[in-house]
C-alpha cells in the first residue's frame, strides 16, 4: 500500500508492515468464517427450519461458554502468537474433517448443526486470541488510531467470503453442486493466513507479560475477569450493556433469518445467495465507516462517550422492523445493528480492554466479549422459543408474537443506553483504580530487530 494511502488511513511509515500484515491475517480468517457461516446458516434454516435455530443457539452458546473457559485458562499463560498459530492449524484440519462428514451422507440436522457450531466456535475464540496478541503490540494511544485500520481486514475478508458464498450459490444452483464442497477452500485459505503470520513476525519480538500461575483452575480463571467486572465501574456498566444489546441482537437476528427464509421459499441456495449479497452490502458500508470515520472520530470523541451509539442503533433498528413489515424492515434492522457493532463498537471495546494489564487482559476480554454475549443469547433464545411455542399452539397470533419480541429488543436497547450514560459518568474515576495501573506500555517497534 502506498505512503499516500497510509497517510489517509492515519498509519505511520514505520508501522505499515506490521499493521497491514495483521489486517491481511484478519482478512483471510474472516473470509473463511463468513463463507462457513453462510453455508451453515443457509443450510440449517432452509433444511431444518428457522424456528429450530433458537434451540441451536442455546446449545451453541452453552458449548461456547465451555470453549471460552478453556481458552481463558490458556490465553494469559502462553505466547499469544503461538496460540493464534495453533488455532489456525486446528480449524483448518476441522474443516477438512467436516467435508468428509457431508460426503458420507450424514443427516442434514447433524451435519449442518456441526458446521454451525464449529463456525461459531471459530468466531468466538479466534478473534479473542488475535486481539489479545494485537494488544501486546500497541499502547492505548496507538490502539485508538490503528485498530480501526486493522479491523478493515474484517471488512475485506467479509466481502470476499460473502462474495464467494453468493457467487457459488448462484453457480451451484445451475451445476447441481452442494455448498459443503467449498469447505476445503476454507482450509487452504487458513493455511495462507498462517504463512502471513510467520512472515509478519519473523523480525518482531512480542514483549508481553504473562501470568505465572501454575494451576489451570477454571473457577480461578473466571474470578480474574469477574473481579474487573465487579470492581471497575466502566467494565461493570459495559458488561450490562453487552447483556442487553446481546439480547436485542438475538431477537433482530432471528427476525431477519425468519423473514429471509420466507422470502426465498426455503431454498438453501437462494438463501445462500441472498444472505451473502446482503452481507457484502453491510461489509462495504463497514469498510467505508472504518476507513474514514472510526479511526478518526473514535479518538476525538473518546472511549467514554463511544458506547452509547450501539444501543441507539439497535433501538432504531427494532423500530424500523416494526414500521416496515417483512424482509426489508428486518434487513434494515440487522444492517443498522451490525454496521455500528463492527465499525464502531468493536474497536471501542478493544481499545478499552487495552487498559487491562497484559497478564489479565485475555481473561477479562473473555468475560466481556463472550460470556455476557453467550448468556444474553441463551436468554433471548429461551424467550423466543417460548413465544414460538405460544404461537404454534394458537395461544397468540403470529403478529402479536412479532410485536412482543421486537418490543423486547427495543426495551433492552433503551435500558442499555442508560447504562452507557452511567459508564461515561464513571469513566475518569475508574481510570484511577489500581487494577488499570500499569507500567509504560510498549510500542510495536520495541521488539523489531534491525
Amino acid at each position: 500500500m502506498s505512503l499516500g494511502h497510509s497517510q489517509i488511513l492515519n498509519v505511520r511509515p514505520e508501522e505499515r508492515k506490521l499493521v497491514f500484515s495483521l489486517l491481511a491475517v484478519l482478512a483471510v480468517t474472516t473470509l473463511v468464517l463468513e463463507l462457513s457461516d453462510v453455508i451453515a446458516t443457509g443450510g440449517f434454516v432452509s433444511k431444518v427450519g428457522p424456528n429450530n435455530i433458537v434451540w441451536l443457539w442455546i446449545v451453541d452458546m452453552v458449548i461456547s461458554l465451555f470453549t471460552a473457559g478453556m481458552y481463558a485458562m490458556a490465553v494469559d499463560r502462553m505466547e499469544r502468537l503461538k496460540l493464534v498459530k495453533w488455532l489456525t492449524i486446528g480449524f483448518a484440519i476441522l474443516y477438512i474433517i467436516l467435508r468428509f462428514v457431508f460426503a458420507i451422507g450424514a443427516p442434514d440436522w447433524f451435519s449442518y448443526t456441526l458446521l454451525y457450531i464449529l463456525t461459531d466456535q471459530f468466531y468466538a475464540i479466534f478473534p479473542l486470541a488475535f486481539w489479545a496478541m494485537v494488544n501486546d503490540l500497541y499502547n492505548a494511544a496507538e490502539a485508538k488510531r490503528l485498530y480501526p485500520v486493522i479491523l478493515m481486514g474484517t471488512a475485506i475478508g467479509s466481502i470476499l467470503g460473502n462474495g464467494l458464498a453468493a457467487l457459488s450459490g448462484w453457480i451451484l444452483q445451475r451445476s447441481g453442486g452442494d455448498p459443503p464442497s467449498l469447505l476445503p477452500i476454507g482450509a487452504v485459505v487458513l493455511l495462507i493466513g498462517l504463512l502471513i503470520l510467520e512472515m509478519a513476525f519473523s523480525r518482531v519480538t512480542v514483549n508481553a507479560r504473562q501470568s505465572h500461575e501454575k494451576t489451570f483452575d477454571l473457577k480461578q480463571t473466571i474470578s480474574v475477569g469477574a473481579d474487573y467486572i465487579k470492581n471497575v465501574p466502566i467494565f461493570s456498566f459495559l458488561a450490562v450493556c453487552m447483556l442487553l444489546t446481546g439480547l436485542a441482537f438475538t431477537v433482530i437476528e432471528y427476525h431477519f433469518l425468519s423473514s429471509v427464509d420466507q422470502a426465498v421459499s426455503k431454498n438453501p441456495l437462494q438463501f445462500q445467495t441472498f444472505y451473502g449479497s446482503f452481507k457484502i452490502i453491510l461489509i462495504i458500508s463497514t469498510l467505508l465507516v472504518q476507513a474514514f470515520i472510526s479511526n478518526r472520530y473514535l479518538e476525538k470523541i473518546g472511549l467514554k462517550s463511544s458506547f452509547i451509539i450501539q444501543p441507539i442503533a439497535l433501538a432504531l433498528g427494532g423500530g424500523m422492523a416494526i414500521a416496515v413489515p417483512g424482509v426489508y424492515g428486518a434487513a434494515i434492522a440487522r444492517y443498522l445493528g451490525r454496521l455500528v457493532q463492527q465499525s464502531w463498537d468493536e474497536p471501542a471495546r478493544k481499545s478499552l480492554q487495552n487498559l487491562v494489564p497484559d497478564e489479565r487482559r485475555g481473561r477479562v476480554a473473555v468475560m466481556i466479549d463472550r460470556y455476557f454475549y453467550d448468556i444474553s443469547t441463551i436468554i433471548g433464545s429461551l424467550v423466543l422459543g417460548f413465544l414460538l411455542f405460544l404461537s404454534t399452539s394458537g395461544f397468540i397470533s403470529p403478529d402479536l408474537k412479532l410485536y412482543v419480541y421486537l418490543g423486547m429488543a427495543i426495551l433492552a436497547s433503551l435500558i442499555a443506553i442508560l447504562f452507557a450514560i452511567r459508564l461515561r459518568k464513571n469513566y475518569d474515576q475508574s481510570l484511577l483504580g489500581w487494577r488499570l495501573t500499569r507500567p509504560r506500555r510498549k510500542s510495536a517497534l520495541d521488539g523489531i530487530e534491525f
